[in-house]
This record gives C-alpha cells, sequence and structure tokens, in this order.
C-alpha cells in the first residue's frame, strides 16, 4: 500500500466515521422527539384527569341542578367559583356538554376558536398512535366513565380527558393545546442537537487523527505483511493443485491399470469432453474456463469404481453373460459412492461434486433405460450427459481384445442414431459441430503401436510430474502392469 493509498483510505474511513455518527445521531433525536412527545401527551391527558376529578370533588353536585340557564343562574355561579378555585395550567379549557344531544352547555378557559359543538362527536385518536379510534360520546355511551386522547381543532393537537357526570347527566371535557409545552420541548431538543453536533465533530475530528496515525504507521507494516502472505499463499496454491493433481491422475490410473488400457484412454476422453463442454459453454453462463477445465479433469476419473469389479469379469476377453453384466454395471454405483465419500470429508468442492455425478451418471441413458438408477432425459446431470458421448465415442474407435476399431463414421452413426435415444440431442450436435476434431484425436491414436502408446503415457507421466512435483513411479501405476 502506497502513500496515496493510505491518504485515500484514511479520508474513506474518517466519511463513513462521520456519517455512521451523523444517522446514529439524527435516528438518536428522532426517537427522543417521538418518545418525549408520547410522554408529553400521557402526562397532559392525566393532568386534564386530575382537573376533572378535583371540579368533581369541589363542587357539591346534589346541589347543583341546573348549569344551563346563562342569566343569574346560583347553580352556575357556584360552578365558576369552583372553577376558579382549581389551578388550570397552560391553555386549557373545561367545557360541559349535554349527555344526551353533545351540545355545549358551558365552557370556560381559551376555547373560543375551538368548534365545541361538535366537540364530543369529532374522531378521538388514541395517544399511542394516529388509529382512529371512537369519539368521545360514543366512548361515554358504552358504559365508561371516562377517556382520553387527542382531537384536531383548527389544524392543531388537542389533547381531551372527558368524564360522564350522572347529577348532571353531562360530559364533563377538559382540554387543552400542547403548542407552549412543545415549544418549550423542541427549545430543549435543540439546545441538545447542538451539543451533539459538537460532540460529534470533536469525536470525528479525533477519530481521523487517529486513523491518520494508525494508517501512516501500519501502512508499511502490512505491504510487507500482504507481500508475504501473497508469496506464501501462491505457494500453497500451487502445492494444493499440484496435491490435487497427483491424487487425480494416481486414481485414474488405479481404474485403468486394470483394464488393460493406456493412460491415452483417459487423455482422449478429457480431449473430447473438453471439446464438448467449450461448445455447451457458448449457451451457458455457467460453464466458465475453470469449471470446463475441471470438467475436462474429473472426467479422467468416470471408471474409477472398476477397482472394485473382480479380474474375471472386467478382464473377460468375450461376452458377458447377464449376472456378469449386472456385476459389471456396479462399477458406477462403486466410483460415485467412492468419490462420495471423499467430498463428504472435503465439504462443499465443484470438482469432487463434477467428478462424482460423473462417476454415478455417465451409464444413464437419455430415454431412461441406463444405469444405475435409469434416470430419464435433463434428470441425468449434464455433465454426465456430456462425458456419455465422449466414452461411447472412444470405447467405438478403439480397438479391444473382444472387438476391432470402429472408423469414425461408423462410430459417428452409431451416435447420431442414439440422438434422443441413449444420448442428449444438444450433446450430439455439439458432437456433429466438432466431428473433424473427433476423427483427428482418434487417428492419430489409432496410427500408435502399443510401444508408442505406452511412450506416450509414459511422457504423460512426466508432464504431470512437473506439473504435481511427484515421480511417476510414485503417482500412477505402470501400464506394463
Amino acid at each position: 500500500m502506497d502513500k496515496a493509498q493510505r491518504w485515500l483510505w484514511l479520508v474513506l474511513v474518517s466519511t463513513i466515521q462521520l456519517i455512521v455518527l451523523l444517522v446514529t445521531v439524527l435516528a438518536l433525536f428522532s426517537w427522543q422527539a417521538k418518545t418525549t412527545g408520547r410522554v408529553f401527551d400521557q402526562k397532559a391527558c392525566l393532568e386534564n384527569h386530575e382537573i376533572g376529578q378535583q371540579l368533581i370533588e369541589m363542587v357539591d353536585l346534589e346541589n347543583i341542578r341546573d348549569i344551563r340557564s346563562k342569566a343569574q343562574n346560583t347553580d352556575l355561579q357556584k360552578l365558576k367559583t369552583a372553577i376558579s378555585n382549581v389551578k388550570i395550567p397552560r391553555n386549557q379549557m373545561v367545557a360541559f356538554f349535554d349527555f344526551a344531544d353533545g351540545k355545549v352547555i358551558q365552557s370556560f378557559g381559551v376555547a373560543s376558536s375551538w368548534d365545541l359543538d361538535t366537540l364530543v362527536k369529532s374522531p378521538l385518536f388514541s395517544i399511542n398512535g394516529d388509529e382512529k379510534t371512537t369519539t368521545i360520546h360514543e366512548a361515554l355511551d358504552h358504559e365508561h366513565r371516562q377517556t382520553s386522547g387527542w382531537q384536531s381543532q383548527d389544524g392543531e393537537k388537542v389533547l381531551v380527558s372527558a368524564r360522564f357526570v350522572p347529577k348532571l347527566n353531562a360530559i364533563l371535557v377538559v382540554g387543552q393545546s400542547p403548542d407552549s409545552v412543545a415549544q418549550g420541548m423542541g427549545g430543549l431538543i435543540q439546545k441538545s442537537r447542538g451539543y451533539a453536533y459538537t460532540a460529534v465533530m470533536l469525536v470525528g475530528l479525533i477519530g481521523i487523527g487517529l486513523t491518520g496515525m494508525i494508517v501512516s504507521r501500519v501502512g508499511i507494516t502490512v505491504t510487507n505483511l500482504n507481500d508475504g502472505l501473497e508469496k506464501v499463499m501462491n505457494s500453497s496454491m500451487n502445492e494444493l493443485v499440484k496435491t490435487k493433481n497427483a491424487v487425480i491422475f494416481g486414481l485414474a490410473k488405479l481404474a485403468e491399470s486394470r483394464d488393460n488400457d493406456t493412460g491415452e484412454h483417459l487423455e482422449r476422453i478429457r480431449l473430447y469432453v473438453t471439446i464438448l463442454a467449450k461448445e455447451i459453454a457458448l449457451s451457458r453462463d455457467d460453464f466458465d474456463d475453470r469449471f470446463i477445465h475441471d470438467l475436462g479433469l474429473a472426467s479422467s476419473l468416470h471408471d474409477i469404481g472398476k477397482v472394485g469389479i473382480p479380474d474375471s469379469i472386467l478382464l473377460k476377453p468375450g461376452k458377458l453373460t447377464p449376472e456378469e453384466r449386472g456385476i459389471m454395471e456396479l462399477h458406477t454405483l462403486i466410483g460415485g459412492e467412492c468419490l462420495d465419500a471423499i467430498q463428504a470429508r472435503l465439504g462443499d468442492n465443484e470438482f469432487m461434486s463434477i467428478a462424482r455425478q460423473i462417476a454415478f451418471y455417465h451409464h444413464e441413458r437419455w430415454d431412461g433405460t441406463g444405469y444405475p438408477h435409469s434416470l430419464k432425459g435433463p434428470e441425468i446431470p449434464l455433465v454426465a450427459r456430456i462425458v456419455a458421448v465422449a466414452d461411447v465415442y472412444d470405447a467405438l474407435t478403439s480397438k479391444r481384445p473382444y472387438k476391432r476399431a470402429m472408423s469414425h463414421l461408423e462410430s459417428r452413426e452409431i451416435i447420431v442414431s442414439g440422438s434422443g435415444k441413449h444420448f442428449d440431442p444438444e450433446i450430439v450436435e455439439a458432437f456433429l459441430r466438432h466431428e473433424e476434431e473427433f476423427e483427428q484425436i482418434s487417428l492419430h491414436q489409432q496410427s500408435l503401436s502399443d510401444e508408442q502408446a505406452t511412450s506416450n503415457f509414459v511422457r504423460l507421466c512426466e508432464a504431470a510430474r512437473n506439473e504435481t512435483g511427484v515421480k511417476p513411479a510414485s503417482l500412477l501405476i505402470s501400464s506394463k502392469s
């Protein structure tokens, strides 16, 4: 990491720090405003209830019968006197409403701008949210003695508490506007925000300074560590690749050494599979270069299960009996389960997943008549469908003790006739688009004598040794054995 990069990281980290601090503070402010506002609303409603209770207790309701008359009404004067003795805070009003029709009887306080005629029948909202609940009149009509909430009067929020007064058959409503308290609360919040912003700036500056010191001191050390770590990782990756390739070649040759074939068969299968996979990749996004490489390499393990087949069946020069054929077919299960066990130890590994699918299913047929599970069509993994075409083509064009090597045209005809039956039609089409390459590979191999084939196989082992660092004698079982 050079100096410019270190400064870039410093600016980036410092900016993120400031943003996180600001977002956190703003979120806290929002939460504080909501929480404080809700607490104030609850407190205001409680005050309203207390004032109403004081009025009920101070007024001798037994001697008050009529507060509806506006002219020199003794009962009304008693009520006014009682209200004047109650301490009413802030912008508060007290009013009595007829329970029967909801009309205002008497009102006291600064409520001249409020629509009192409809107050008890206007929507009453819960203090804890904006959800509409009921009206004052409806709430008290359902055997409730008191209720509280907030209403909208002239576009402002009004906190009201109401109670039913049976002696007067009236509703006592105490309400207040939260403006004055809200303004005081707003001033307090604004002051706290100023302090918080100052604290954020101080913390941000301190953070920037500390970050700069850390980046400056650690930068060179990190660069050196990264360089050393990169070398170690590259070395480790190379060793892992060498080990993986060594195991693959060893496993593949272990199977081939029991079947009268040389390593040329493995190389041909790999070439055929790679050609088909590159063609299929033109119409698929999941077939990248690494996947194709792994698929070609994994194809050499398609017959790994043959290590579990008896020599009397595996090396039999003649036609197998139905019972022997059944035993021979077990090599797919043996190989698949072997690779399945390896994958279980390795965990999620794409290469082993490809290899086990090939070992299990490369003898399945498109029409469902294959083995070991009689899978049909797309149920067969695509990698196994690709290997199936390559494996059959190589078997047809290769000489065996019990058969001659067929020509390319003969093999081509068999594969084309098997499209939609034995083989996936898409894979057969890919084969036909590259059949000249298949023929060239096949003719080249057929032209080799046994001695040349063995020599080429040794050369293949030498290439593996160069890549893996393992000597052929310890890596592979010689084809002469």
